[in-house]
């Protein structure tokens, strides 16, 4: 296939405006409806909840590692240092377009996991799914009985 017939897109988690991961990826063979199918939207969801698990569990650990720390002085778990929200912010682009977006609440998590993610053993698996999910051309465009195409 020539270069044309791929599609550049990007694979972004931010903490607010702090990039955790950035990746970018090429999509062979681009259906452009696939932008607006059940099957991204659920992908994504999943994805989503594959993180909140990687943020619980790391918190357990977290707490674990720190609980005699914590039965002295609660603030340990104090997840509010900051003032105003902070959201993980799950993005799929195609150039500046944003074609999906997750946010998630951050500071349900102690400060020490949320700012030591590391989500590089997701990202083949993710990058691969969203690849075949935008070059997939039997794609799910109904959600709730009504045609999202």
């Amino acid at each position: 296939m020539r270069d044309q017939d791929q599609v550049k897109m990007e694979f972004l988690l931010t903490l607010n405006e702090n990039i955790v991961v950035q990746r970018f990826f090429n999509v062979r063979g681009y259906n452009p409806k696939a932008r607006v199918s059940t099957d991204l939207y659920e992908y994504m969801y999943t994805v989503k909840e594959v993180l909140h698990n990687y943020l619980r569990m790391k918190t357990v650990v977290y707490m674990l590692d720190n609980k005699d720390a914590i039965a002295y002085d609660a603030n340990v778990m104090n997840t509010s240092f900051t003032d105003g929200p902070e959201n993980f912010h799950l993005y799929v682009k195609i150039g500046d377009e944003t074609i999906c977006h997750r946010i998630f609440d951050g500071k349900l998590y102690p400060p020490k996991v949320r700012y030591t993610v590391d989500v590089r053993p997701y990202l083949k698996d993710i990058l691969s799914n969203l690849t075949d999910i935008f070059s997939k051309y039997d794609l799910n465009h109904e959600y709730c009985g009504i045609e999202l195409v």
